[in-house]
């Protein structure tokens, strides 16, 4: 047992590594999907001009990480991206996120519901709302962003999720930029460079303990 826990360890510092030198540079990944999700219409530039977009979910293979899937919200409306499309993402600090704090509690308030395609819709609109709109109070209904009375349950949901950003638990998030394509928040399961990096300080540690 304890020559298996060791080789385990072994193991996992050598992923934690690898992960870490991936995770701190850039990240290859392939958009596979978009679910759950809603189309809903809405628009960035104050009513100017509408359209109907596919709101949810980003559902990513990590082809920098032994094809991990993991999920992300889009942080940046206005460029764009396609299903099946493989982009090269910087992994970058949060502190260049507008409303990073927000973002995440939004996230945590997503994975706190049943994650229906309303909620992640809903979610994802509330996201826009506060990296894209300097408005105060946040809202959907009107302002830079807002979802059209076409989809009025949209509408509500995410001025509910917005009403209520406070009593969210902050999750985790990675913030992923790209210079010509939408950059996004991954939420799961990237893990954050500073805890692989003591995860696999710890193996090391035992190591030399058992030795």
């Amino acid at each position: 047992m304890k020559n298996t826990a060791l080789l385990w360890c072994v193991a996992f510092s050598a992923y934690a590594f690898s992960s870490f030198a991936a995770h701190s540079q850039t990240l290859e990944a392939k958009l596979i999907s978009i679910s759950p999700a809603l189309s809903v219409n809405g628009t960035f530039n104050g009513g100017s001009t509408t359209a109907n977009y596919t709101s949810g979910v980003n559902n990513f293979v990590n082809l920098s990480d032994s094809l991990i899937e993991f999920d992300a919200f889009c942080v940046e409306p206005t460029a764009f991206i396609s299903v099946n499309q493989t982009l090269t993402y910087q992994v970058s600090d949060l502190s260049h996120l507008t409303n990073a704090d927000k973002v995440a509690r939004l996230v945590g308030g997503f994975l706190g519901s049943s994650k229906t395609a309303a909620d992640a819709a809903a979610v994802q609109w509330a996201i826009w709302e506060v990296t894209s709109d300097a408005g105060n109070p946040h809202n959907l209904s009107n302002g830079k962003v807002q979802v059209s009375s076409a989809n009025l349950s949209t509408q509500t949901l995410g001025n509910k999720y917005l009403a209520n950003i406070n009593n969210f638990t902050k999750a985790n998030i990675t913030y992923l930029t790209n210079s010509k394509y939408q950059n996004m928040v991954a939420f799961t399961p990237i893990p954050e460079p500073t805890t692989l990096g003591l995860a696999a300080l710890s193996c090391f540690t035992l190591l030399r303990r058992r030795r």
